[in-house]
């Protein structure tokens, strides 16, 4: 816990630095996400999620401008029941991530994006079709991590915008059950992001 909350202390440093002396604009959003877990035997995004968070961001040219954002998300992986087999397994991972990223926005509107998100996974719940699965049985994920991104985004105003976001684990979470065999790289958080983004601008 204290490498958390020294983790998010030095992102809110670093986004504080731009304050004090330059123009900026900050925001909330907040969503939800479809995800699913590359390296499993399960396919589809069926685990659907929330995220949340906070951002900053400053132009540095003309239409590109960094953002920094703290955002609080769900992943994991979610197998439904079905006539061929009743069996249920869902697995959610609880994500704080400190993504930084570089923007370009055409016409004040239309905006793309990509950067990359350093993670921390502060708690796991798996449970299948008879209830919570018991947590001395649930395996060894990283607890830190990072992701990559890129993303597109579309704003009504200057203060209400909607924006996609497809995100990929940069190496595994969690390491391979086989490592003697080729097709097992580990496993992948894969991500899809919808979100609402209020923005208030610099005076």
């Amino acid at each position: 816990m204290n490498r958390i909350i020294l983790i998010i202390g030095l992102c809110l440093l670093v986004s504080a630095v731009p304050l004090t002396a330059q123009k900026f604009n900050a925001g909330l959003f907040g969503g939800v996400t479809a995800a699913q877990v590359d390296g499993d035997s399960y396919s589809g995004f069926n685990k659907l999620g929330i995220t949340a968070g906070a951002f900053v961001n400053r132009e540095i040219r003309s239409q590109i401008f960094w953002q920094m954002e703290i955002k609080y998300v769900n992943r994991g992986v979610y197998k439904p029941p079905s006539d061929n087999d009743p069996t249920l397994y869902s697995g959610t991972y609880y994500y704080i991530e400190l993504p930084l990223s570089a923007h370009y926005i055409y016409n004040d509107k239309i905006q793309v994006e990509a950067g990359f998100s350093p993670e921390v996974l502060i708690t796991t719940r798996f449970r299948d079709q008879d209830g919570m699965i018991d947590p001395s049985t649930y395996p060894d994920n990283r607890r830190f991590g990072l992701s990559v991104f890129a993303g597109a985004g579309y704003w009504f105003n200057p203060s209400l915008g909607l924006g996609i976001r497809y995100t990929y684990s940069a190496f595994p979470f969690r390491d391979p059950q086989e490592w003697n065999h080729p097709r097992y790289r580990g496993y992948f958080h894969n991500v899809i992001s919808l979100t609402l983004a209020y923005r208030i601008l610099h005076p």
